[in-house]
């Protein structure tokens, strides 16, 4: 444009449009409570989905109550600890750590709780609601239980100290099998190093690696064999939607 042989075109341009009435405005941004009217308006089926995301971006974190779920796996290789951050609205926060240091299963335990408390209060967590399945733990938070023991007598004080930082708190022993997914975090947690852990991709194979086929021979009779047939692997979580 600053060339002085294309100066004649400028001039040109500018005969042309003088006779307009041309105001410039700077494009604005667009805010995303316009880009959810625009994505619900398009899309009346996900209505609802969209309000909840709005409260929630709108509702204070710190207001919600939250859930932790919280395991321990532990041999004489080392431990591991899983912790299940849940909010209200179904998001997760989860974390396998392995501890370098030789634990029993209730100083495990305590590993895995106070891990926990200090994961939700990093992220400015004031009310929570925490699930364990070992008894003696959750008992001696709540002082029903008490022990001699100096190094049980430390981790308690340290997991009181961290409660009284939330606003509301609440520790429930459940089942085992209504806590598997802090259990299978422990698991990988004591089983693998920090740096083997990044390199484990979940897959997810849709088909078994076998298929049951029925033949008829020559005298016309059926006979049913296994034959190898190759799985589908998916990286993805498996939906279950029906193919478009």
């Amino acid at each position: 444009m600053r060339k002085p042989e294309l100066s004649w075109r400028r001039v040109k341009w500018y005969v042309h449009l003088s006779g307009y009435n041309l105001k410039f405005e700077p494009r604005t941004a667009i805010k995303s409570q316009a880009l959810v009217g625009f994505v619900s308006d398009i899309s009346p089926t996900i209505q609802e989905q969209a309000d909840s995301e709005i409260l929630t971006l709108s509702e204070a974190k710190g207001e919600q109550v939250w859930e932790l779920h919280v395991d321990r796996a532990s041999n004489t290789k080392g431990a591991g600890v899983g912790l299940v951050l849940k909010s209200p609205h179904g998001e997760q926060i989860i974390q396998a750590v392995r501890c370098e240091f030789k634990a029993t299963n209730n100083e495990a335990e305590y590993e895995a709780l106070i891990l926990g408390l200090q994961l939700a209060l990093e992220m400015q967590m004031n009310h929570i609601k925490v699930y364990s399945d070992s008894q003696p733990i959750v008992n001696h938070v709540n002082n029903v239980y008490t022990t001699r023991d100096p190094k049980m007598v430390a981790y308690l004080e340290v997991a009181k100290e961290l409660k009284l930082h939330f606003a509301s708190f609440h520790i429930q022993q459940i089942p085992r099998d209504q806590n598997v997914e802090a259990d299978a975090l422990a698991t990988l947690g004591e089983a693998f190093t920090s740096g083997v852990m990044g390199s484990i991709p979940l897959i997810h194979v849709m088909k078994p690696a076998i298929r049951l086929n029925e033949q008829q021979n020559a005298s016309k009779a059926a006979t049913t064999q296994w034959t190898y047939e190759t799985g589908i692997l998916c990286t993805a979580t498996p939906q279950e939607e029906p193919d478009d």
